[in-house]
């Protein structure tokens, strides 16, 4: 969630190996903040759609 703070987007590879998970770990979760409004998930990765520095909503901290 950090990484979307302070990025505009980010890719499946890069958080994998950054938090050293599998990629299907990572597109699940980003899958379940796109359900809940936090990212647009695009190929490869997802766009963050929070504002720099916006604080998520309270159910996905």
């Amino acid at each position: 969630m950090n990484t979307l703070r302070t990025n505009d987007s980010v890719s499946v590879a890069e958080l994998a190996a950054e938090h050293g998970v599998s990629e299907m770990t990572i597109r699940r979760d980003l899958d379940e903040l796109a359900q809940q409004g936090v990212v647009r998930r695009v190929r490869g990765g997802a766009l963050s759609l929070l504002l720099r520095g916006e604080e998520p909503p309270f159910g996905v901290r």
